[in-house]
């Protein structure tokens, strides 16, 4: 098997059926092409709809559907589907992992596993990100202490001064990076099969981050790939892009997770001072020039609570996990 993909679903199941159509009109060509669909608990008959359409015929038996029991994040569900894949024969060459709220645009699949393929130590790739909104997300260096000060900054001049820190990159060719976004992601099954499978410390976010820094602790290279571009909506089942919710808890056990987890507790709680400062100037900057800002509810005040009642404690675990 050339290919197997695992799309997680969360309560998005007609998202994940588009999804699924357009992996799989990807995965043509590909030798015994193969979807896992996991369902993380959505508890609202999202399981039974996928069960029930793609036992149809027409998929040909292509797109396998498991319930996960429970619903402990987005590399939880990958690694439900991770662990079928390795139980079964014949494993595949490489995994694609997909947002359930994403498309593939044609052809991308295959650059990418071209690319892979031409490249021996390549362990994991992503290509572009392109949003309804016009947004686009390409690469992505590793959070850092400047680089969360010129995240929460937002300002043309920090970003000139610190432009080697900004996180958010957009190589202009294929090119070795340190992370690509967890929307769209080939892995060479070999790493999962080290066994390197997603920390199910995080719930969601950075859990992506996390896993491209074990990627290269482990000695394989992270590529961004030029022209294999997904287009995704962003936030469908979390709703994570409406400015007017406060930020979830998960955000912050995840984020702090990440710090403490690959720097320790000193580095993580200048990180956080770091991004308190670049908030400060966020805010001054558009009250002084009367812009019309939506600013997230609570979000400066629940950070710093967040933080000051973790300073200097272990690296948190995702609360939905933390008892498995």
């Amino acid at each position: 098997m050339d290919v197997a993909a695992i799309i997680v679903n969360f309560r998005t199941p007609e998202a994940t059926i588009g999804a699924v159509t357009t992996v799989l009109r990807e995965l043509a060509g590909f030798s015994d092409p193969r979807v896992i669909v996991v369902d993380n608990d959505s508890r609202d008959g999202s399981f039974e709809r996928l069960a029930a359409t793609f036992a149809d015929p027409a998929w040909d038996s292509r797109v396998t559907v498991i319930d996960s029991k429970h619903n402990g994040g987005y590399g939880y569900g990958i690694n439900v589907g991770v662990r079928l894949l390795l139980a079964t024969a014949p494993v595949p060459r490489h995994v694609y992992v997909m947002n359930p709220d994403a498309w593939m645009d044609a052809g991308a699949l295959r650059k990418m596993v071209e690319f892979m393929d031409g490249h021996p130590d390549a362990g994991l790739v992503g290509g572009r990100i392109h949003c309804p909104s016009g947004e686009q997300l390409k690469a992505f260096r590793f959070p850092s202490f400047w680089g969360e000060f010129e995240a929460t900054a937002r300002t043309n001049v920090v970003a000139r001064l610190l432009r080697d820190q900004v996180i958010s990159i957009f190589p202009e060719e294929s090119c070795a990076v340190d992370w690509v976004s967890g929307t769209s992601m080939l892995i060479r099954s070999q790493l999962l099969q080290s066994p390197m499978l997603f920390d199910e410390g995080f719930f969601l976010y950075f859990e992506e981050v996390d896993f491209a820094r074990r990627v290269r602790a482990a000695g394989w290279k992270t590529y961004y790939v030029d022209g294999a571009s997904v287009g995704h909506i962003g936030s469908l089942s979390t709703g994570m892009a409406d400015q007017g919710r406060p930020m979830p808890a998960y955000w912050f056990q995840a984020r702090r997770r990440y710090f403490v987890k690959h720097h320790g507790p000193v580095y993580g709680a200048a990180c956080d001072l770091a991004w308190i400062c670049g908030y400060a100037v966020f805010v001054g900057k558009s009250k002084l020039l009367r812009r019309k800002v939506v600013f997230r509810p609570r979000l400066w005040r629940d950070f710093i609570r967040y933080s000051v009642s973790n300073l200097m404690k272990p690296a948190p675990a995702a609360e939905q996990n933390a008892a498995r």
